[in-house]
């Protein structure tokens, strides 16, 4: 295992959410970034995506946010409904955000993918398109400071070289293909979801009464076998529509695939009035598959110099809203045990190592929670009532009184693991680029040797040391900002 000190040189292989975003971490960590996206141009589907708290402090923290601006919208709060619109569960997001430190925005996902566009350029990632991989190979002649080097080819004939590879290339990953070909993503259930995008000038003038029910809030119908979930987007001026739902006639979607509109909007029809109106506005949209990767048993090659993130190592159905945000833990992750490689405190197969026992577990867990989340939005029956008499007292909301706030007894917990504020707080408070340096750290304090006297490990010593080694021309270059000599 070598452990060498330099700038690791690194290919991103897909140029959507994760991939900006681990390019982002990598370079913040020191590495030179490429990214190869396949698409002639970096793009995105128009539609809305949820950025909770976890993902919410990365792009803080690398300057996205500032970047997208007033297109992430922070809601009031989140109204869980019966099919009539009644209130069967609330969460206000000033408490979210007191609980987690972070704000819970929808964007559309297109402005997202710019912002993290824009954030690596800013970076210094180089980001190359047009550039679908072919092929990938781990040398076993050339190797660099690191072990042996990466070949990556394309489609159109161009090579490039890497000490390292992400494979960041999505549900119908290449990358994947050529390490674990017997692994694909599945249809565990007959659900798919319906998105749509209307301008709320187009909702309101065509249903005025929309306007008593539509606020700056996340509302979600449930009903047995489907629920919708809203948001307003783009500094509120769209609207935005997931619609769950199980297909019919044993169905099960593996493709996108075009709607048939009369069924999409016969999947709503027992929803309150002004939903249905509104759902009747939609005159095209796809239906998308909800298709699970794994749980795997590797992320990685035998060499532990390529290694696969996001949907290309586990896609998860969509009840927890936690895919991209999944593949963009990933990458702040990577780019924070990638940092330790360059720094020489890591070889490249610890630092791959500690990312897969890290990760792999969370995503599964992660993973689970959205199949868990789906089953109890969609009961019906007996199970449906017990559900929605169990949360009358977070539904009353008295707990939000502002003259007297009355709070939940301590032993109350909510069915809804994914929006109440204290339903799953390992998932939103998590931090992952804290959680990999508390990895990092872990792994080095059971290294020997250790001090005689205080029984500090060596090795974890010289992590926190290393700011000694600072050669002083890179010292110097830091002051001026020259990257040259870095």
């Amino acid at each position: 295992m070598s452990r060498q000190r330099g700038r690791v040189n690194v290919g991103v292989c897909g140029g959507g959410i994760g991939g900006l975003t681990a390019a982002i971490a990598l370079a913040r960590g020191g590495s030179q970034v490429t990214v190869l996206e396949a698409a002639p141009e970096l793009g995105e589907i128009g539609a809305g995506i949820q950025m909770t708290p976890n993902v919410a402090r990365l792009l803080v923290r690398y300057g996205v946010s500032e970047i997208i601006g007033d297109d992430l919208v922070q809601c009031d709060r989140i109204n869980m409904r019966g099919p009539d619109g009644s209130i069967v569960g609330f969460s206000d997001f000033k408490s979210i955000i007191k609980n987690f430190g972070f704000p819970w925005w929808v964007v559309r996902r297109d402005q997202l993918l710019a912002g993290l566009a824009e954030g690596a350029r800013r970076h210094g990632v180089n980001v190359v398109t047009g550039a679908r991989v072919d092929n990938i190979q781990s040398s076993s002649s050339a190797t660099g400071p690191w072990g042996p080097k990466v070949t990556v080819k394309t489609e159109k004939g161009q090579s490039f070289e890497f000490d390292f590879v992400v494979g960041a290339d999505g549900l119908r990953s290449t990358i994947r293909t050529r390490l674990f070909p017997a692994v694909k993503p599945t249809a565990l259930t007959m659900n798919a979801a319906y998105r749509a995008v209307i301008p709320y000038d187009e909702v309101f003038a065509k249903i005025p009464e929309a306007r008593e029910l539509l606020g700056n809030n996340i509302d979600v119908w449930m009903a047995p076998g489907s629920y919708l979930i809203s948001y307003p987007m783009t500094a509120g001026r769209d609207f935005n529509m997931v619609l769950s739902h199980h297909t019919r006639d044993g169905h099960v979607v593996v493709d996108a695939e075009d709607a048939r509109i009369d069924e999409l909007r016969d999947s709503f029809s027992g929803y309150e009035p002004t939903v249905r109106k509104i759902v009747a506005l939609i005159n095209e949209s796809k239906r998308w598959p909800l298709l699970q990767t794994g749980p795997m048993t590797s992320w990685t090659n035998s060499d532990k110099n390529i290694v696969l993130m996001g949907d290309a190592a586990h896609s998860m159905v969509n009840h927890m809203a936690q895919g991209a945000a999944t593949s963009m833990e990933d990458g702040a992750f990577l780019g924070k045990v990638i940092a330790e490689v360059g720094r020489g405190i890591l070889s490249l197969t610890e630092a791959v190592n500690i990312y897969e026992k890290m990760r792999m577990v969370r995503a599964w867990t992660k993973q689970q929670a959205s199949f868990t989340n789906g089953e109890i939005a969609f009961l019906s029956g007996s199970q449906l009532q017990a559900r929605d008499t169990a949360s009358r007292v977070e539904a009353a909301g008295p707990h939000l009184n502002p003259v007297h706030p009355v709070p939940p007894p301590p032993s109350y917990r909510s069915w809804n693991i994914w929006g109440y504020a204290d339903g799953i707080p390992g998932v939103y408070a998590y931090d992952a680029e804290g959680d990999a340096d508390s990895a990092v750290c872990d792994y080095l304090a059971q290294q020997g040797p250790v001090d005689p006297n205080t029984r500090v490990s060596q090795r974890l010593r010289e992590k926190w040391w290393s700011w000694s080694t600072i050669e002083a021309t890179q010292g110097e270059a830091l002051i001026k900002g020259d990257k040259s000599r870095l």
